[in-house]
Parts: structure tokens; sequence; C-alpha cells
């Protein structure tokens, strides 16, 4: 960071990455991403390897980020890159010269999802105290916010674009609030994503819309429960328990009703469709067509658009 590019506003100061600095192993988050890589217990920072955001909301910020600390008020949006040292939440951030205390809203940017907290710190209670710890996975959010970040980081004198960019993911940010399309995380959370929480969306309808997305990959409960966000034990008990089914034959539902979908919509061969909704060979697709159909594929097209003909 060079004093000259920053906001009027903003100044700059030199600090010490005091002690050791510590790796954690063993620790793997969403998509088996390792999220938390490395603490710096002495100074009160860690390191994460993914991109991270921090926006002062009130009050005034002493916001370290590696060997140098940035000063600065509301307003102002602090970009984190992977594996750069920052406050770890143990420790009151804020600049005692200007304030007693400073509320930081932060992002952080999984693989396919987003999570966005609240964090308020005071010279009298010490260190953060999370609030509104919430993980969207809607993928248009995830993608602007995902633009903006990379667009900042790579043209950062693009000032007038960045900030049509951000205004987008808000305005983004606000509709799914709105409508409900995330996740309750226990605050302080440092892995939320393996918890299990409840949801605001129904367990089976994200299921098939997950499948729906990956009707051409190789079916597997591991992967499911990933996109889940449970463990594979958790995904399988309740997709028993609540469609008294599992989950291959779920998968196989959602193929055969796209299979049904293409054949009387489209006129495209029993080859293609075979090989969209993820089938190997055409004839494994015919034999698993006919078992639960009780008719072929082409047999099916005719019978659906004689029926349509009719209507």
């Amino acid at each position: 960071m060079q004093t000259s590019s920053l906001p009027r506003d903003v100044r700059l100061k030199k600090r010490q990455l005091n002690g050791k600095r510590i790796v954690i192993k063993n620790r793997r988050d969403y998509k088996n991403t390792r999220a938390l890589s490395a603490l710096w217990p002495d100074c009160g920072l860690n390191e994460v390897n993914l991109l991270k955001m921090a926006c002062v909301i009130s009050g005034a910020a002493d916001f370290q980020l590696g060997k140098q600390s940035l000063l600065c008020g509301p307003g102002h949006f602090i970009i984190i890159p992977p594996g750069m040292p920052h406050p770890d939440g143990t420790r009151c951030i804020a600049d005692s010269a200007k304030s007693t205390f400073c509320e930081i809203l932060y992002f952080l940017l999984y693989p396919n999802a987003l999570q966005c907290w609240v964090s308020r710190y005071d010279s009298v209670n010490s260190g953060d105290h999370p609030t509104e710890n919430k993980l969207f996975r809607k993928e248009s959010l995830v993608q602007q916010f995902r633009t903006f970040m990379e667009e900042t980081i790579s043209h950062p004198t693009r000032l007038k674009t960045n900030e049509v960019l951000f205004q987008a993911f808000i305005h983004l940010l606000h509709g799914n609030l709105q409508d409900g399309h995330y996740m309750e995380t226990i605050s302080g959370e440092t892995n939320p994503l393996l918890k299990g929480k409840v949801q605001t969306e129904d367990l089976l309808d994200r299921l098939n819309h997950s499948i729906q997305s990956h009707l051409q990959e190789r079916p597997t409960l591991e992967t499911a429960a990933r996109a889940m966000y449970l463990s594979r034990t958790q995904l399988a008990r309740r997709v028993k328990s609540e469609s008294g089914k599992t989950y291959l034959e779920l998968f196989n539902e959602q193929r055969l009703e796209t299979a049904k979908e293409l054949l009387t919509n489209t006129d495209w061969t029993v080859s293609n469709i075979a090989t969209f909704i993820g089938y190997r060979t055409p004839h494994y697709f015919h034999v698993y067509f006919r078992h639960k159909m009780e008719m072929t594929p082409n047999e099916f097209r005719l019978a659906a658009r004689k029926k349509s003909t009719f209507n």
C-alpha cells in the first residue's frame, strides 16, 4: 500500500508482526477448502486462504494488514488478499485516538458461497462481538461479489467501475435478504459451513436444484452433502426421513424427469439426451428408461406428442 494512493481521510502506519506464525493443519471448510491457514496469537492476527473484505460501518478502525495498519472511519472498504495477516477478533481494533468503538461488516468468499457478518469492537469489552452472521449460496450473488473483488484488486484506480459493481452487488444482497435466501450461522464460528444449521429454504427443494445443476456429473452422496453444508450421514438421514428415498434414487428421478421433458419438448436424439443427463452410453439410458416407464424413449416421445396433438 502506498500513502499517495489512499483517500485523504485514511492514514497508514507501520506495525510489527510479533511472535511466531502458527500454521493451522487439518482444518478444512466448504468444498474441502482450507480457510483458516495460520495464526499470529501474540499480535491478535490470523490468515485465511480466501478473499475477504472488511467495511467500516461506524466508529474508527485501526486495522492491521501485515506490517502496516489502516486508520479509517465509516464508509471505507478494506480488501484482504488470501494469506494476508489481519485481525482475528480477539482484540479491540478501534482507533483509540478517534473512537472507543468501531463496527465492521465482513465478507468472506468461499468457492460457491458468501459469508457475511457484523462485528462490534469496543475498548470496554476488548474483542469483537459478531452478529447477523449469514451465509448466502445464490450463484448470481456470489459471482457478483467475486467479480467486484477481482476487478478491484486488478484495477484499483478504476473507482467508478468498481463503485458500479459494488452497487450492483449490494442490490442483489438486499434482494436475497428480503427473499430469505440465506442460512443463519453461529456468531463467531470459524467454520459454520459444516454445522448443518436450520436453513430458510427446504432441504429437498435445494437438493433437487443442486441435482438439476449437476446432472452430467457422477452422483455421489459426498458431493451432495458438501453442497448442502451437511455431513454425508446427516444428508442421507434427512433425505430418507423427508422423502422416503435415498439420494441416488432422487438423483435418478431427476434424470428421468429431465429426459421426459426433453423427449417431449425438443427434437434432440435419444443419444444426445442420454449424454446431456449424464449417462455413459445411450444403451444404459435406454435400459433404465424402459425399466421405469415400461416403454422405450422413442415410444414415450411418440405417445407424448400424440397426447399433445389431441389436447
